[in-house]
Formats: structure tokens, sequence, C-alpha cells
């Protein structure tokens, strides 16, 4: 299957699976991936950021504005994903975000309180995200499993460690936000906006 995954121009896996481990705890807020695509053609002031996600969100502009200020600017910036000076932020030039992947996530799902950014921003599930969506047909989780450890995917390297995590934990939390089809009874399943998996 690793042939199916999207890689980038030097042939290592682009898009959410480049996402650095300890960046999913602080991506998986719907408004800092507003915020990071407001900063996506350059440099934004305070209020320049406000403005924008007010308008994306239809929310509150003064309540946005004083949890840029208090939680996520300084949290982002903590993290290194962007640079905040206490009046503008901006991308660092050497970091490639994939905020067009991430944005997908929340308008591909039209989940508005961000649930499926919380249930896929996620070391495995990113990687099943990126797998499947390239896939035109079932595949089983025996297989998924195999290529998660190939992959070196959030320290799995057991065959049967994999497949229960897959069944039990990580296959049933996408399933439930509508990211993925998973019938548990045939171990198939398939990825975004597909038919549903066969059962025999």
């Amino acid at each position: 299957m690793s042939s199916d995954a999207r890689t980038s121009d030097d042939g290592s896996q682009g898009g959410l699976a480049a996402v650095s481990r300890e960046w999913y705890d602080a991506l998986r807020h719907p408004r800092r991936i507003h915020l990071l695509a407001a900063l996506e053609n350059g440099s934004c002031t305070l209020e320049d950021l406000a403005d924008a996600i007010a308008a994306r969100e239809s929310a509150d502009r003064e309540e946005i504005r004083i949890e840029l200020v208090h939680n996520h600017l300084p949290r982002l910036a903590d993290h290194g994903i962007l640079e905040w000076d206490g009046e503008t932020a901006s991308l660092p030039i050497e970091r490639s975000l994939p905020v067009a992947d991430l944005s997908r996530l929340l308008e591909d799902r039209n989940r508005a309180d961000g649930r499926t950014l919380e249930t896929l921003v996620h070391p495995v599930r990113t990687q099943l995200y990126a797998m499947l969506a390239e896939l035109d047909r079932p595949v089983s989780v025996d297989t998924l499993a195999a290529e998660l450890i190939e992959r070196d995917v959030d320290s799995l390297s057991e065959g049967s460690e994999a497949r229960l995590a897959l069944y039990h934990v990580h296959l049933p939390a996408m399933a439930d936000v509508g990211a993925i089809e998973f019938d548990p009874r045939s171990g198939m399943v398939r990825g975004p906006n597909r038919s549903t998996p066969s059962t025999n």
C-alpha cells in the first residue's frame, strides 16, 4: 500500500503525515487552524487576525481577540508553530505546515464544533486518513496495521498491538465522526466519501 500514499517532491511523506509529534495537541483546536490559515499569505497584526477569524467563524470578534492573546497565539508560539511578538504573528519561513490539509478536515466533515479535527489530529489517525483518502477500494485492518508498522507510526512495532489499537480505538473513533467507514465484522475499511464497506 505504500505506493498509494501521497509523497512530497523529495519522496518523503508530506501533508498531515509530516506534522511534528509534539504539535498534535496544539493543532487540535479549529480556531488555531483558522488562525494559521490567515497567516498563510504573510504576517498579520492581532487586529487583522481577529477580523479574519471572526469573518470565517461568524463569532464575536472581541471574544476571539481575547482568546488569541491569552491562549492560541502564545500556545502556538511556544511550540514553534508560529512567531508572535505581542503585536504581529507570522509563520516561520523554515517551517512547512499542512494548513490546507487541516482546514480541509474541518470543511469536508462540516463540523463547526471541531469534533472531527480533535479526533483526526492524532499521529495514527492522520496517517490512516491520508492513506485511506488515496484509495478507491476497501482495505483490511491487517493491511493498515502492517503499513503503520512499516512507517513506524507512533511507536507501533508489533502486528497484534497495531490491530488491537485499530479495532478498538482508532477506527471506531474515526468512523464515529464520519471520516471513514469501518465494518468490524469483516475487518474492512473505506476512506472518506466512499461507499459502504463489504460485509462479505
